[in-house]
């Protein structure tokens, strides 16, 4: 099972790779602060949606029940977890804010629905 999570781990990284080569050449024509502030999020983002690919890894998902109780908490940590570094990354670093919150609002949404993707297709290989 941890070789399937691993496989859709390597795909959910390679068309985020993908992504952020559009939002760096977006960044060139746009500026500097925009590439820094924008990169920043898209990259925060990254790193906390792919660290539930380590949690569902974890998992025996023949369990149901047990699954979703861990998934679901991962996911209540994984916000918790968000809303701090949001304060921490607004609160210390100084870059364009509303560029950044915004690039992260559109790449976590982005991130949530490739790894909402890959988990339908690791649950459905499961079966």
């Amino acid at each position: 099972m941890v070789q399937v999570v691993k496989s859709y781990f390597y795909k959910f990284t390679r068309s985020s790779a993908i992504a952020l080569l559009v939002l760096i050449l977006a960044g060139v024509f746009v500026g500097d602060d925009f590439l820094v502030a924008c990169l920043s999020a898209y990259l925060l983002s990254f790193l906390f949606v792919a660290s539930n690919f380590a949690v569902v890894a974890n998992v025996d998902l023949d369990d149901h029940r047990r699954f979703y109780r861990i998934f679901f908490i991962s996911i209540g940590v994984r916000f918790l977890f968000i809303i701090g570094a949001l304060i921490l990354v607004l609160g210390v670093i100084k870059f364009h804010q509303i560029f950044f919150t915004v690039s992260f609002i559109i790449s976590y949404i982005f991130h949530s629905i490739s790894e909402i993707i890959f988990l339908n297709k690791i649950l459905e290989t499961d079966i």
